[in-house]
């Protein structure tokens, strides 16, 4: 429930910004969203933006210039997680058949950096609500006369997401060392995407500066649906820490 308030606020304020800039042309305000529909991250988004739309229209709608104009939502199913040209192909139908005015969503930035590029072919507002990796939104500051339309609601970047789960890791590792009086041994499990490949540089280096002993990384399929291999592997290691960096869905 708390992401999905999240993302309710997320689409009203996104709203509140953009709606000076829309041609009163139609009756309606047409959103795509867009994302891994099958998936957790999918159904948050959409659920997210159901929950804010009705709110919306339930008190009339949108005010542009003198007219009220009600909220409609076109669901894309980006299939992201498991094959990157069905995320190209659902944004450029958002673009060209469904025609909307603005596009929220995308989750997995192996996807989302491409989708971000055709949003701005055709210069529609684009607010990322998942994907963290820097460089989407480094793009904006590199070239802004064409990234200009794209903003990210939510998460934190990547680079932020480390130093919050390096704080988090530093508690844990603290209470563990206290309660087994021994030494902290940690592993790394991160999913593979382009997202935690920073985090898990950013990792090596510092849990030896934080006094704890690294003992392996692993980077299991960020659709596996079981990781036993790898849990395995991690208790013959000794590790008494597993330091985890996941976005997908959840494994057993």
């Amino acid at each position: 429930m708390k992401k999905l308030s999240y993302l309710k606020v997320i689409l009203l304020a996104f709203l509140l910004i953009v709606v000076m800039c829309l041609p009163a042309w139609g009756r309606t305000i047409k959103i795509g969203v867009i994302g891994p529909m099958n998936f957790v991250q999918g159904k948050g988004h959409w659920n997210g933006a159901t929950m804010a739309a009705e709110e919306i229209n339930a008190k009339g709608g949108v005010q542009v210039g003198k007219e009220k104009m009600k909220i409609e939502l076109v669901k894309a199913d980006s299939n992201e997680f498991l094959n990157v040209t069905d995320a190209t192909n659902a944004m450029e139908r958002l673009m060209t058949q469904d025609k909307v005015d603005f596009v929220v969503g995308g989750f997995r930035t192996e996807a989302v950096l491409p989708m971000q590029d055709i949003a701005m072919d055709y210069k529609k507002i684009f607010i990322g609500c998942g994907a963290a990796t820097d460089s989407i939104c480094d793009r904006v500051g590199e070239n802004y006369s064409r990234y200009k339309y794209f903003f990210r609601g939510t998460p934190f970047k990547s680079s932020y997401l480390a130093r919050t789960s390096f704080s988090h890791l530093g508690v844990a590792g603290a209470a563990i060392k206290n309660e087994l009086k021994a030494p902290v041994k940690c592993a790394i499990v991160a999913e593979k995407a382009s997202w935690t490949e920073g985090m898990i540089k950013a990792a090596e280096a510092t849990i030896p500066k934080m006094g704890f002993e690294l003992v392996g990384v692993w980077r299991p399929s960020a659709i596996a649906t079981d990781v036993t291999a790898e849990l395995s592997a991690i208790q013959k290691s000794g590790a008494n820490l597993i330091f985890t960096i996941f976005s997908s869905r959840e494994v057993s």
